[in-house]
């Protein structure tokens, strides 16, 4: 019987969108924005009861000299699209932020000794299927799940996918428990991200990309604000192959 991989459904939906069109590589320095959708609105303040008009975008990466939150702590970003210059909201956007991340490669060599062991001997609690010639491992946590996604070949093993709500898990695989962290706590621990995404229809949910020094890889942190929250905490961590937008 074939069995899925224990990925949210928010998850998946935004990295099949992601990968439905390429995008190209953004700029080296600075801060850039890549619109996400045809048609966003274009405000005049960094307000949402500010007068907007809806414009449509280009499909590349457009210059962000200044950031700014309201003051429910969502970031604006300042654009000047076909001549016209006013304020984003994020969600839609990925940003691109800054270099390739040193301390996330940090945390994928602490992962791949974590899921070699896993591969060597399988403990009980973790069951494995073979699905279009990958080896998906997965297990459920106290407080969450797991899955990784290899591909065993001559050169030895290909990481895939990684994916984890548990804390647990996450501290034995990552070395660091980031389940439930805040964004300060995370860029602290981090430092800068290469790119964040806020999907366009859940401004709720935010995403933290940094990119794996030395490797093909990203790690990516995904935030939830729940109810008056003014600040979203840590609800799962990935790690895929390539690149956001690939």
């Amino acid at each position: 019987m074939t069995k899925k991989t224990l990925i949210p459904a928010l998850i998946l939906a935004v990295i099949l969108a992601s990968s439905a069109f390429a995008i190209p590589n953004p700029p080296s320095k600075g801060q850039w924005a890549y619109p996400l959708e045809e048609y966003m609105s274009l405000y005049r303040r960094a307000d949402r009861n500010s007068r907007s008009e809806e414009i449509r975008m280009p499909q590349k990466w457009i210059s962000v000299p200044s950031a700014v939150r309201d003051d429910d702590n969502y970031l604006w970003y300042k654009v000047t699209v076909n001549g016209k210059t006013g304020w984003l909201a994020q969600n839609g956007i990925l940003l691109k932020m800054g270099p390739k991340s040193k301390s996330a490669a940090n945390l994928y060599r602490k992962y791949r000794q974590a899921r070699r062991k896993i591969m060597d001997r399988t403990p009980k609690e973790w069951s494995s299927y073979v699905e279009d010639g990958a080896t998906v491992y997965e297990t459920q946590g106290r407080t969450g799940d797991a899955s990784f996604k290899v591909i065993e070949g001559r050169r030895g093993v290909e990481d895939v996918h990684f994916s984890t709500s548990d804390y647990r898990i996450c501290r034995e695989f990552l070395g660091v428990d980031l389940i439930g962290w805040s964004q300060p706590e995370v860029r602290s621990k981090l430092g800068t991200p290469t790119l964040r995404e806020t999907p366009y229809d859940t401004p709720e949910y935010n995403f933290l990309y940094f990119e794996i020094d030395g490797s093909d890889m990203t790690l990516s942190v995904l935030e939830r604000r729940e109810g008056n929250d003014t600040e979203g905490t840590v609800y799962r961590v990935e790690i895929f192959e390539g690149r956001v937008g690939d």
